[in-house]
């Protein structure tokens, strides 16, 4: 019995290593409101997340940090960023690009 806890202990520890690469944060516009769908993308790589409706992303990837990450939305700018280790990137803030901001302003 103690042989079979010990081999299962063993084989676990390889799935608590995995997933260690996980980023979360949130997206905001200028106005401090969250921006639903927005594209979080790791630079050259095909891993892609989403916001949620309030404006939340977690994006994971098996390479080892020091990612450039690239964010995008329609109407705003898109931002690059580096992430250097694992956890939260807080608030990210996207700036309105020109379209918008003149449809903002009424022109």
């Amino acid at each position: 019995m103690r042989i079979v806890i010990f081999m299962l202990v063993l084989f676990s520890f390889p799935c608590l290593g995995m997933g260690q690469n996980v980023v979360t944060g949130k997206i905001i516009d200028e106005l401090g409101l969250p921006i639903y769908f927005a594209a979080v993308e790791i630079n050259e790589t095909n891993t892609v997340a989403y916001t949620d409706f309030d404006g939340n992303f977690s994006i994971e990837n098996e390479k080892d940090f020091h990612w450039k990450i690239n964010i995008s939305s329609k109407g705003y700018k898109t931002e690059s960023f580096f992430v250097l280790s694992g956890g939260s990137a807080g608030e990210i803030v996207l700036r309105y690009d020109e379209e918008l901001k003149k449809l903002l302003e009424g022109q």
